[in-house]
């Protein structure tokens, strides 16, 4: 009966002992990294995933129609798709799967980005007139 009261003491005793050094258990949640440019907070993973993706269709477009594309015109727009990209990321703030696949998308667009924003400058402003001589 001592001999068993003593077994369950010293199995006891270092737990006892172990509980009483805890001064508490933490949860910790990760939360996303914030960057900011010029005061716009955005996520940085999904800056990184979008970013690459445009920049990887860029590539790809550049090297697989070779003869059509010139790099006095890939440069100016692919710089284009970029800052698209990033304007995107930092105003929708979407997961970086979503920020992935918007990357992808704008690069593809490239120069239809063009033509997109100037029909949208005519539809807000009206048609712009021809320069007058």
């Amino acid at each position: 009966m001592i001999a068993r009261l003593w077994a369950t003491a010293g199995a006891v005793l270092p737990v006892a002992a172990a509980m009483g050094q805890d001064k508490g258990a933490t949860v910790r949640v990760s939360a996303p990294v914030i960057w900011a440019f010029l005061g716009y907070p955005f996520e940085a993973g999904s800056m990184i995933a979008a970013l690459c993706a445009c920049v990887a269709v860029r590539f790809y477009v550049t090297q697989s129609d070779r003869k059509a594309h010139r790099w006095s015109v890939d440069i100016p727009v692919s710089a284009l798709t970029l800052l698209f990209t990033a304007g995107m990321v930092i105003s929708q703030r979407p997961e970086p799967l979503w920020a992935l696949m918007m990357g992808t998308g704008i690069g593809a667009l490239g120069a239809g980005i063009i033509k997109i924003a100037l029909t949208w400058v005519q539809r807000v402003s009206g048609p712009l007139a021809p320069p007058q001589e």
